[in-house]
């Protein structure tokens, strides 16, 4: 900050430094510049509000003294200095974020940095008015001043009224909103109206909690009720009661085992084995028969373990079949009451005799899981080339033949040259389940009487069948390396296994601290009539309702299935997205590393009814109605139907900060350039004007 009270600083650097010079120059009138005279007549109007200040100050307490403490320039660089404090801290150390709970927009929408910035604002135009009247040789410092006051304006304008979200959009779908991505709430849905409508209601959640945990076992649960209205509007208000009574950032559902309790069918049956040398049993892993995931022990070590809740007669016959070689195939086609092993080599046809189908193993694969409920699991599993012949003609299809998840086998078709995911099965004659003998798998079989056998498959096929007393360890010899490992299959314990929230370790966590909000669990207690309160456990999900996402259902007596969804807040868009196609672009040569994404959408505007086509990249946002839609992720569902995700968000104060940070590029450049020129030209002039005076008559 200039801290010159008037021009006379101006005048005697204007002047030569001839002592002569000088002397004569006083008497010289110099005809100001037009540039002068302009900025000189804007000026009056800043002057006249700097002396009605200077006229305040000299006035009695309250109003002198305050207007003399906002005239310090001192203050001004203390304010200024407190604000670089706050946005560094706030922007360097996430850790403070956390711990005041406020997400990045709110921190810097906080009251301190709002009175921080009104102080700097009141402070900087106060000291400007009375303290630097507005010249041609001023005017840097004036620009510099002027800017940094409309940067906080458009500060004002950006944090106070920003809103952003993610808006996710199926091929050739239709949406009209996008989810907030500040606000969460959570969705409710039921079935049960008359008639069978479906109703849903979607609770905003202001108040919950970013960072800190809030539950009863640190002594800080919430308290936030549905209200009985909206209950009402669901169709379940008469019986039902909904409250928020935790929060837990950073973590997920992990599986906690409970007894069973003497003849109650357990809801998540779990097993605890344990599989080592030696007598002495320790502990050892937990199995969980309703997980797909968690009833599989499948590691790089050289066997691997599953446990059966009740299985098919059909499934203990497959795993407790010998098999001819390491890879193997059961055919089973009931329509023909055939059922065959066959040894599997790649490139080896197998032609099943007695049916109409031809097998060329292709090869192994390991298949991860993407439908719901298997995701983070994955299956050894091998594609066979399948020639169907019958009277209309010749069938070709790709079947890939899993081996722990028999029931989820895809079929792949190709049409016009690409391949083309049949989840559902082409031919449901045939069934193929591949079995996986190169190395030992252990099954534990938990059957309806509630008697436990162990299937021992070794490697290579041979089959061993032991009764299980809990407690007792079974003797296995394990072929690895080729050697042989003698140790102790112990089943320990049989439990309900029930699902909570756990803690997730920092080695595991992303980088960011502001991913706490995708990794979080809201905790719900239901209560049902004058019963018990059931707690009810909610993971994080982007989207909300969208259909392909699974939704946790509870089920209450007397009222049906509820639905319900932890999310973000749905808001309404003012223009009807349709997604016309959109694909990925890779690096030549880079493997499947994307470059860009691309989304060709139509836009229609939902007042006038007018539509226009948008193409969306990488750094090439559409901007439409205020919104900028930028591209964010791309995607398949389990199904292979690719979509999108567009960013959504507004842009309020954005050009006030560019004309803020310009003011001031141009401020400086023209205070440290611009004005020792001018003033070396003011002082040429002077000093010619002086010479001229001085040779004259008198």
């Amino acid at each position: 900050m200039n801290t010159t009270h008037n021009d006379s600083s101006e005048t005697s650097a204007s002047s030569p430094p001839n002592r002569s010079n000088t002397a004569v120059a006083a008497h010289i009138a110099v005809q100001p510049w037009l540039a002068e005279r302009l900025v000189a007549g804007v000026g009056r109007i800043p002057a006249a509000v700097g002396r009605q200040l200077d006229k305040l100050a000299a006035m009695p307490a309250p109003i002198g003294p305050v207007v003399r403490f906002f005239s310090s320039v001192k203050l001004g660089l203390v304010w200024l200095g407190l604000t670089a404090i706050y946005i560094g801290l706030g922007s360097g150390l996430p850790q403070l974020r956390s711990y005041f709970d406020v997400s990045s927009m709110e921190y810097f929408d906080a009251w301190p940095m709002v009175t921080l910035m009104i102080l700097l604002a009141l402070t900087l135009m106060t000291v400007t008015l009375r303290r630097i009247p507005l010249t041609l040789f001023k005017l840097g410092v004036w620009m510099v001043h002027t800017g940094i006051i409309t940067l906080l304006v458009g500060c004002f304008l950006y944090f106070g009224l920003k809103h952003e979200g993610l808006v996710r959009i199926f091929m050739h779908q239709t949406v009209s909103h996008y989810y907030d991505g500040a606000e969460r709430a959570l969705y409710l849905r039921t079935d049960n109206a008359g008639g069978g409508t479906e109703r849903s209601e979607i609770v905003p959640l202001p108040r919950l909690p970013i960072f800190e945990k809030r539950t009863t076992s640190n002594g800080r649960p919430l308290n936030i009720a549905v209200a009985p209205e909206i209950l009402k509007r669901l169709g379940i208000g008469h019986a039902v009661a909904v409250r928020v009574v935790g929060y837990y950032p950073y973590s997920e559902l992990g599986p906690v085992a409970v007894p069973r309790k003497p003849g109650v069918p357990p809801t998540q049956p779990a097993i605890e084995f344990n599989l080592g040398k030696g007598s002495v049993i320790t502990g050892g892993k937990w199995l969980f028969g309703a997980s797909p995931r968690g009833r599989v022990m499948d590691t790089d070590l050289p066997y691997g373990v599953e446990y059966l809740y009740h299985p098919s007669a059909r499934r203990i016959r497959d795993i407790s079949t010998p098999l001819p070689s390491y890879d193997s195939v059961i055919v089973n086609i009931p329509k023909l009451h055939l059922r065959r092993v066959y040894a599997v080599k790649k490139g080896q046809s197998i032609a099943i005799t007695g049916s109409p189908y031809l097998l060329v193993p292709i090869g192994h694969l390991d298949m991860p899981m993407l439908s719901p409920g298997y995701h983070g699991a994955h299956s050894q599993a091998y594609a066979f080339q399948v020639q169907r012949t019958d009277p209309k003609g010749v069938f070709n299809f790709v079947r890939v033949a899993l081996f722990r998840y028999p029931t989820r086998t895809p079929d792949f078709i190709f049409n016009h040259g690409h391949r083309q995911l049949v989840p559902n099965k082409i031919d449901h004659n045939l069934h193929l389940r591949y079995e996986d003998a190169r190395r030992d798998q252990f099954w534990v079989v938990e059957k309806s009487d509630g008697s436990l056998e162990l299937i021992h498959r070794h490697a290579g096929g041979p089959v061993n069948i032991h009764s299980i007393t809990l407690g007792q360890p079974n003797p296995v010899k394990i072929q690895a390396a080729n050697a042989t490992i003698h140790a102790n299959f112990t089943v320990i314990n049989k439990a309900n296994v029930v699902l909570r929230p756990r803690l997730i370790p920092k080695s595991e966590r992303r980088p960011k601290i502001e991913n706490t909000m995708s990794k979080s669990i809201l905790a719900l207690s239901i209560t049902n009539g004058s019963g018990k309160p059931r707690m009810v456990y909610l993971p994080f999900q982007q989207f909300g309702f969208s259909g392909d996402l699974p939704t946790k259902e509870v089920n209450i007596a007397g009222v049906g299935r509820v639905g319900l969804i932890f999310s973000q807040v749905r808001r309404p868009l003012p223009v009807r997205i349709k997604l016309l196609n959109c694909q990925e672009l890779f690096y030549p040569g880079g493997g499947h590393f994307p470059r860009d994404f691309i989304s060709t959408v139509e836009m229609t505007n939902l007042k006038t009814g007018k539509s226009e086509r948008h193409i969306i990249h990488l750094n090439h946002p559409a901007k439409v109605m205020g919104l900028s839609f930028f591209q964010a992720r791309f995607g398949r569902d389990q199904n292979g139907v690719p979509f999108t995700v567009l960013g959504v968000g507004n842009t309020h104060g954005f050009w006030a900060l560019i004309a803020g940070a310009v003011l001031i590029i141009f401020g400086i450049a023209y205070a440290f350039y611009v004005k020792p020129v001018l003033l070396n030209i003011k002082k040429h002039q002077l000093k010619k004007m002086a010479d001229a005076q001085q040779s004259s008559p008198a």
